[in-house]
C-alpha cells in the first residue's frame, strides 16, 4: 500500500527549473524512480544550492526524504512545495501521508481569525500589491479633490468621495504595514531533529515547558532574542517559539529548519 501511495504522490514536474538544470533534475528523477533516494537527494540539493527552486524540486525532495526515514525534512520540503500553485495539491496529499507516519503527534489549535486573515492577505496578495492598491486609491482621492476646484456644481460629492477614498487609502496602507510587520516578525519552522526540549528561559537549567518532536510545526518570534549571559554564551543558538498546541517557550536552533 505504501508503495502504491508513494507513486501516487510522486510527480515529475519540471516547472521553474531552468533548462541548464533540467538534465540534473531529470537524472535525479530517474534515481528516485530506481529507489536510489540518497543519490537523488544529493542531486536535488545541488540544484537548490545553485540558487534554483520550484515546486517540483521541493516536492520531489520531500518524497525522497520520506523514503529514507527523514520525515521531518520530508515535511519541511513538502510545505515549501505547497506554496507553489502547480504542486499545491500533490504536496497536500503527500503531507497527509507523511503526517500519518509520525510516531508523535502534536495537538493543533486553530489559528485566531485575525491571524488567518493576515496570512490570507500575505499568501494571496502580498505586501507590495496591498501597498500599491492603497497608493492608487490615494492618487484617485487627490484627483477628485483637484476636480472639485474646477467643478463648482459638484463640489460636495467630489470632496466627499475624495475624503472617503483618502480614508480608505490610509486604512489599506495600515493594513499593508501590519501584513509586512507580521511577515517579518514571525517565521514558520519545522522540527527536523528527533526531539528538542522547550524551556521557559533560553537556558538548559531553566524550567521545562514541553518537548518538541520531529515533524512539529513551529512559529518563531523574531522579536524575542535571547541575551548573552554567563549561562548562555551565544544567544543566537536560541529562538522563542509557539507550538501548534498554543504553548510558548525557548528552544535551541539545532534541529529546526525555517521555511
Amino acid at each position: 500500500m505504501n508503495r502504491i501511495l508513494f507513486f501516487m504522490i510522486f510527480y515529475m514536474f519540471g516547472t521553474g527549473i531552468l533548462i541548464a538544470q533540467q538534465s540534473r533534475f531529470d537524472t535525479a528523477n530517474s534515481l528516485l524512480e530506481e529507489n536510489s533516494y540518497s543519490e537523488a537527494i544529493q542531486l536535488y540539493k545541488s540544484i537548490a544550492d545553485d540558487g534554483y527552486d520550484s515546486g517540483a524540486l521541493w516536492l520531489n525532495m520531500g518524497v525522497a526524504y520520506s523514503q529514507v526515514d527523514s520525515l521531518g525534512l520530508a515535511k519541511f520540503y513538502l510545505l515549501k512545495a505547497k506554496n507553489y500553485r502547480e504542486t499545491a495539491n500533490p504536496a497536500e496529499e503527500a503531507l497527509t501521508y507523511v503526517n500519518d507516519r509520525f510516531s508523535r503527534q502534536s495537538a493543533v489549535l486553530p489559528d485566531l481569525p485575525w491571524d488567518r486573515f493576515f496570512s490570507y492577505l500575505s499568501d494571496s496578495y502580498g505586501v507590495s500589491f496591498i501597498a500599491i492598491s492603497a497608493l492608487i486609491i490615494f492618487y484617485l482621492a487627490v484627483a477628485l479633490l483637484i476636480g472639485s476646484w474646477f467643478r463648482v456644481d459638484y463640489v460636495k460629492p467630489l470632496r466627499y468621495s475624495s475624503y472617503t477614498m483618502l480614508i480608505t487609502a490610509l486604512l489599506i496602507f495600515l493594513l499593508s504595514w501590519i501584513v509586512y510587520y507580521q511577515d517579518n516578525r514571525y517565521d514558520t519552522a519545522v522540527m527536523v531533529g528527533r526531539e528538542s526540549t522547550v524551556y521557559e528561559q533560553p537556558r538548559e537549567d531553566a524550567s521545562v515547558i514541553t518537548t518538541a518532536f520531529e515533524g512539529y510545526k513551529l512559529k518563531i518570534d523574531n522579536n524575542r532574542v535571547a541575551s548573552t549571559d554567563d549561562n548562555n554564551q551565544d544567544g543566537n543558538d536560541w529562538v522563542y517559539i509557539r507550538l501548534e498546541n498554543g504553548m510558548y517557550g525557548w528552544i535551541q536552533c539545532d534541529g529546526l529548519k525555517r521555511l
